[in-house]
This record gives C-alpha cells, structure tokens and sequence, in this order.
C-alpha cells in the first residue's frame, strides 16, 4: 500500500529525514515513534505531499504520489492530528461530512455516513450533532477528528500525535476505541508518537526513528526481544522491557489446564495480558490465578513458576 525507498528531505542544509526506506502494507498498522525532532511526523507529511520529499521516492499502490493530484491524493488520506483542526464554527455533522460533501456525495449519503460514524465513535447523534467544538471535552473533539479522517472511507490513515494532549484515562479509551476500529475496517494506518507504550499497544509494525533515520524496524514482539542498540532498548524501557513484553502476550496462550481449585479472589480473564496478571499475583500474593471464560467459568490455570519456566526456554532457544 505505502512504500518509501531512500527517502529524504532536506530543509536547507539540515535533513529533517536522511534516506530511510519503509514498507507499510495494506491493512496494517504502522507506528513511528522517536525522540522529538527525529523526523518521524516530517515522513509522515510526505505521505499525502503537505511536505515534498527531496530524493528517493514515495508510492502508494505501486504508483509514485507526485502522479496523484495534491488535492485528490489528500481526500483519499484520512488525516487526524494532535489538536483535531476542527472548523470552530460549524458543527459536529458539517465537521464530520466535510470530506464526503468536497467529493461531491448525495446529501441523503453525507447524513447516513455522519449518523454511521458518531454511534461508532460514541457520540449519540441527538446529543453531538448539532454541537460546536468548543462545546466539546478534548476527547469528544478528538473522536470527532477520528470520525470526519474516516468520513469517505479511506484506503489510508495519517495520525499526527492524535491523543497527545489528552488526560491519560482520556488516552486510553480512544487507544481502545482506536484498536477496536482497527479490528473492524483493517486501514493502513501511520501513527506517529513520542509515546512507547501507546506504540507497542497498537502497532503491527514499529519503525524507532533518530536524527532523521530509521535505526530498527519490525514487529513489537522482535523490537522488545532483540534491539538493536542501547537507544532502541532505552526507548523500549530497559529495565521495564520485559514487562512491556508480558502486555503483548495474552493469559491465554501461557495457561494450563486446570490443578487444584483456587481462592475465588484468584481470578483472571483468558484475555487479558500477561502483565496484568503478574501485577494481580503481586497484589493478591498469590503465584497461581484461575484462567476464566466471558462467563467468569475457570478454563485454565495460569502459574507464575510455569511463566519463569518458559521464559528460560526462549532465552536459551535465542541463544542457539
């Protein structure tokens, strides 16, 4: 879907992004992450032209973006940034139905989609529609951002820092409501965040960016396991990667059948993450916790000596 190959841009004799080379496929979802003024939203503007590369070249479906018409090519990319750049005076609906009207769809349609987008996004229509941004909290207007970047349906996905500014309970709800779209349409997002944690929660592919070049690149599981360099690991966490690791991987999948029945207290959701439940055995000084279904009925068992046991055997199989 995306593909940058030697790609820089220079702003006079400083270059903002030096030669880095990116495939994102389609469906996928991509985060940059990096220190500030690592050139990781400098890549991301190029990607629909606010900002022209100076070498390389940038292809979106096998066809270079200098032959996509500037306007075009930016109605066919939903673009969500840190502080919404919603219009202040219209409306929740006109905001969101901007792009659909510009591409000229019936108004019966425009309506449709606006109504589809807000139950999506949480806003009851009754509720929002007729609202102004100033009249909304920060996460409401963000969801608004969200809902007119998916307005038309696009193939593409471009979000500049979108949760930047919102308090952390905020944050993590659109993380959540961001995954779970994600989930359902499968865009071809490019996210780009100073926020690691954020990255690793919601990225098939993490792209660690400094001084304008891409220092490692893969999947979140493979950047956690082996960085690198000490930058990359420093960005991971250091200390704390292995925690990091343990919120990828779900209770399910390091479960065992059932032993001998443990306290009700001791309970824990098949999908939730290995994290959590480590900080639930530490909370509740337990190192056994009951694997329950979405009935709350015990399927499995999960063991804190097993989760040692298994980490062992992937470190010494790395070393081999």
């Amino acid at each position: 879907m995306i593909e940058l190959s030697h790609v820089s841009k220079r702003f006079g004799e400083a270059n903002a992004v030096d030669d880095i080379s990116l495939q994102i496929p389609k469906g996928k979802f991509c985060a940059l992450v990096g220190t500030s003024g690592c050139g990781k939203s400098t890549t991301l503007r190029m990607i629909n032209r606010l900002i022209d590369h100076s070498e390389g070249t940038i292809t979106l479906d096998g066809q270079p973006i200098e032959e996509y018409d500037p306007v075009k090519l930016r109605r066919r990319i939903g673009y969500v940034i840190q502080h919404t750049g919603l219009f202040p005076h219209w409306s929740v609906a006109r905001n969101i139905g901007l792009v659909p009207r510009l591409l000229k769809w019936a108004t019966s349609d425009v309506q449709a989609r606006v109504e589809e987008l807000m139950h999506v996004l949480g806003l009851p229509v009754g509720e929002f529609a007729h609202k102004y941004p100033h009249q909304l909290s920060g996460g409401q207007a963000q969801r608004v951002g969200v809902a007119r970047a998916l307005a038309a349906d696009p193939d593409i996905l471009l979000m500049d820092e979108p949760f930047g500014a919102l308090d952390p309970i905020t944050r993590e709800k659109l993380q959540e409501e961001l995954a779970r779209l994600q989930a359902k349409l499968h865009k071809t997002v490019v996210f780009v965040t100073h926020d690691m944690d954020e990255a690793l929660k919601l990225a098939d592919h993490l792209v660690v960016m400094r001084d304008g070049k891409i220092v490692q690149q893969g999947s979140p599981l493979a950047l956690l396991q082996h960085p690198a360099d000490t930058f990359v690991e420093s960005m991971l966490g250091g200390l704390e990667r292995g925690l990091k690791q343990a919120a990828l991987t779900r209770v399910k999948d390091h479960m065992t059948p059932m032993g001998p029945m443990l306290p009700a207290q001791s309970r824990i959701p098949a999908h939730y993450s290995l994290r959590q439940a480590l900080s639930m055995m530490l909370r509740d000084h337990s190192d056994r916790l009951a694997v329950v279904d979405q009935h709350d009925m015990p399927i499995g068992e999960l063991s804190l000596r097993r989760i040692i046991k298994e980490a062992q055997v992937e470190k010494g199989s790395a070393r081999d």
